[in-house]
This record gives structure tokens, C-alpha cells and sequence, in this order.
């Protein structure tokens, strides 16, 4: 095993989240449940219809899709003296049809959170959270719940948060995957470090650190017994001028080993929106954003952007073809709200390869999974080009409980697409969503 400088490292063998399980569990033990304060009930409802055609932007092949999606939540949240809680949350994920028949239903129920809390520790702005639970931070382009997807993102882990109001600390440790469920080793775990400073109404700053460490093996084979330790650090900077223009700034590095590779790569967003007048709220806006590629598949070094644990939707486009990883976007927007329960936005990405002698990433970005991960392959000496995407989107409050979306892309095909079919063409997206909150 290779010598490790990162103190996380040694904290990963000594705190694994089974001992620290035990741990709370003594905690939990010892702390008297008198009564059960009122329990809290809460919900969610939403159905998704999405129609999708040329994919593969051959419309040739025919592979039009029109398909509904629901998902049910229904979550507990109990409130115990002495600062203890509870929270469980039961999810239903479904597409409509699926079962054949609904005499025959399929089994797409499954826990989505289930975690104890202990509130304010020794009296200080500290909360420990043990189990099943979303986690979120910043942007979300590293960390974040991805509630577009039917299913969602949940950890299983700890957390440890300190602070309140201006300043919060976290920290975690979540288990990935288990290998084999009798041993500690051989896992995928996920820990981190996260400082958030300020407000968003006005001026917040973030600072991170993660590790995630996978000592599974991987197809690229390792003679050092750490398949993957790869660390990530960045920060973010975002905020509102004269309560008229929208900034945010954020630039991340990775480093660290997979297999025999070393990882270097890094990422950034500089985005802006400016509000033009009071009356219907019109802003224009524009951001870059940069993941970077591996330059050369044989020198010894990987280069491609992880993204880690992130919310996909949207941020490279609606139609979600693109992610952060080998990629350079440049986005231009102009959002209307002709009243308080109405808005309106319409996006234009320009999407390139930030190298082209890396691969086309699928939206949820390069993982370091063995599942098929690019949308293209590598096409050295071709075009970097991808092409535009065009959105535009409404969003309706229909009820105080209730909010209906519908929206529409299109993806212009580039050069790099044609470059491999020089009979490529667009590729349609929309949707219509109605979701409901209690």
C-alpha cells in the first residue's frame, strides 16, 4: 500500500462508519425518551411525462420515446426531548407501465432516508446525523440529491454539523458500496469537509474537501492494493450586488491515484445575471464553464474531471447530454416572471470538448464506474465541436401545494457528431411535470 499524505486516510481505517454506528448507538442509548413530541407528516407526489427523439442523433435508427414517470414520498419526522429526532422517508419509483399489468406490480418501493439526529451536543451548535440521508452542498455539481432523477440520491453515513446562521462546518463519511457485506475493506467510502460562510441573500463563500477511496478491483489492475484514492478541493464564491446582479465563481482540483494512474485534473464556472427592471423581473445572464479532459491516454496521468456525487439536471443543458467532465460550455440566458407564481427562461449552451482526444461524457460526468459512462468515444484530430443547445421553460405555482413545469429542448448537432455520421441530425426533448408538497 502506498504512503498516503492525507490525514483521511489514517481517519478512514480508525472511524469506519460501522464504528462509529456503534458509537451513536451508545449515545442514543443513554439518552432518556420521555415523551414523544407532535409527529410531523410529509409528502410528495410527482408525475413526469418526457418525450425524447434521436438520442443518437441518427433518426434513422428510430428510437423516439414517450414515457411517464411517478414517484411517491411519504416521510416521519419525530421530535424527542433532549434534542433527539428522527426521520424516516419511504419512496415508490415507478414508470408508468412497467408492471405489464397492475395486478402484477413490481417491487419500486424502497427506503430513501432513515437517520437519527442529536441536536446541540454539550449545549453548542452541534448536530450529529447517523444513517440514510440526502446530503447537499454549494452549486450541487459535486454533492447534491439529483431530485430530477425518479429516484434521488441518498448517503448512507454520518454527518457532523457545527455552527449556525453565518458560518456551518460538515463533515461526513458515507459507505458507496460494500463489496461484501461480512468485511470492512475492500468498500467504497465517501468522506469530506465542508465550510460555508455567509449568506446567499447577499454573499457566501465555500470551501471544500473530499476523498473518495475505493479499494475495489478495477479492470486497470493495481500492484499497490488501493484501486482509487482520489482527493477533491475547491472553492465557490457566490452572491447578490445591489440586490440586481447574480454572481458565482468555482474552481475545483483532484489529485490522487487510480490504479497506476495519476489523477490531475481540475474545473471551473464563472457565471453571472443582472435584473433589468422591477416589472416582471427580466434578467440576462451568462456563464463559462470548464471541466477538464484527459490530453493523452498513455502518458501515465488522467486528467478527466470526476463529478463525484452530483445533481445532474440542467447544468449543461435540459436535455442532459453533457456533464462536467472534458467539457467547455458557454451558456447565455434571459429569464421573465410576468407574476409571482409564473416564470419563464430560455438557454442557449455552446458545447465543446475541452480535448479531443478524450470521449463525449454521459450528464452524470466520469465516475471511474465499469459502466459505460460516454455518450461518443474519443475522435483525435476531429472536431471538438458538440454543438448548441437550445431551452426554454415555464414554471406555474397552480397551487400553494402544487407546481406545474413544462419545458422543451433541442440539440443542434456539431461537427464531432457528424465527424463520426455525416448524416447526423438534431435531437428533440420536452417534458411536462406536475408535482405536489404537503
Amino acid at each position: 500500500m502506498p504512503k498516503l499524505d492525507f490525514a483521511p486516510r489514517y481517519l478512514y481505517k480508525v472511524i469506519t462508519p460501522m464504528r462509529l454506528q456503534f458509537t451513536f448507538c451508545f449515545l442514543l442509548a443513554s439518552v432518556p425518551l420521555y415523551a414523544q413530541e407532535p409527529l410531523q407528516i410529509s409528502g410528495e407526489l410527482r408525475q413526469r411525462g418526457e418525450y425524447r427523439q434521436n438520442a443518437d442523433f441518427d433518426s434513422r435508427l428510430g428510437d423516439e420515446q414517450i414515457f411517464v414517470l411517478q414517484r411517491l414520498r411519504l416521510g416521519l419526522h419525530w421530535n424527542f426531548p433532549n434534542q433527539l429526532a428522527a426521520f424516516v422517508q419511504m419512496q415508490d419509483s415507478r414508470l408508468w407501465g412497467e408492471e405489464g399489468s397492475t395486478t402484477q406490480p413490481l417491487n419500486n418501493t424502497d427506503v430513501h432516508q432513515a437517520y437519527f439526529e442529536m441536536q446541540r451536543l454539550a449545549g453548542k451548535p452541534l448536530r450529529v446525523r447517523l444513517g440514510r440521508q440526502e446530503m447537499k452542498f454549494g452549486s450541487q455539481r459535486l454533492v447534491g440529491v439529483n431530485d430530477w432523477s425518479n429516484i434521488g440520491r441518498a448517503f448512507d453515513g454520518a454527518r457532523l454539523s457545527y455552527g449556525e446562521a453565518a458560518t456551518t462546518l460538515d463533515l461526513w463519511l458515507a459507505q458507496i458500496r460494500d463489496k461484501n457485506a461480512a468485511t470492512i475493506d475492500g468498500n467504497q467510502e465517501f468522506a469530506g469537509a465542508f465550510v460555508s460562510s455567509g449568506s446567499a441573500a447577499t454573499r457566501v463563500f465555500d470551501a471544500y474537501a473530499m476523498w473518495l477511496i475505493d479499494d475495489r478491483d478495477f479492470p486497470i489492475g493495481s500492484s499497490s492494493g488501493v484501486a482509487l484514492f482520489l482527493g477533491t478541493y475547491g472553492a465557490r464564491l457566490a452572491g447578490v450586488l445591489r440586490q440586481r446582479l447574480e454572481y458565482e465563481a468555482e474552481g475545483v482540483y483532484q489529485t490522487g491515484k487510480h490504479g497506476n494512474l495519476d489523477v490531475n485534473a481540475f474545473g471551473l464556472v464563472l457565471q453571472g445575471k443582472i435584473k433589468l427592471a422591477q416589472k416582471w423581473s427580466p434578467k440576462i445572464g451568462a456563464s463559462y464553464k470548464f471541466g477538464s479532459g484527459d490530453e493523452n491516454p498513455n502518458d501515465g496521468k488522467l486528467q478527466t474531471l470526476s463529478t463525484l456525487f452530483p445533481t445532474v439536471h440542467g447544468q449543461f443543458g435540459a436535455a442532459d447530454y453533457a456533464g462536467w467532465s472534458n467539457i467547455a460550455d458557454v451558456m447565455f440566458l434571459t429569464e421573465l416572471s410576468p407574476s409571482p407564481v409564473l416564470r419563464t427562461s430560455a438557454k442557449l449552451h455552446y458545447l465543446r470538448l475541452a480535448h479531443g482526444n478524450d470521449a463525449w461524457y454521459v450528464a452524470r460526468g466520469f465516475t471511474f464506474d465499469k459502466r459505460a459512462e460516454t455518450l461518443l468515444p474519443a475522435r483525435p484530430g476531429e472536431s471538438i465541436e458538440l454543438g448548441y443547445n437550445l431551452d426554454l421553460q415555464v414554471d406555474y405555482d397552480f397551487r400553494e401545494q402544487v407546481g406545474v413545469s413544462f419545458g422543451v429542448s433541442r440539440f443542434f448537432a456539431g461537427d464531432f457528431i457528424k465527424a463520426g455520421n455525416p448524416e447526423a441530425d438534431d435531437s428533440n426533448w420536452a417534458y411536462l411535470s406536475i408535482k405536489m408538497r404537503w
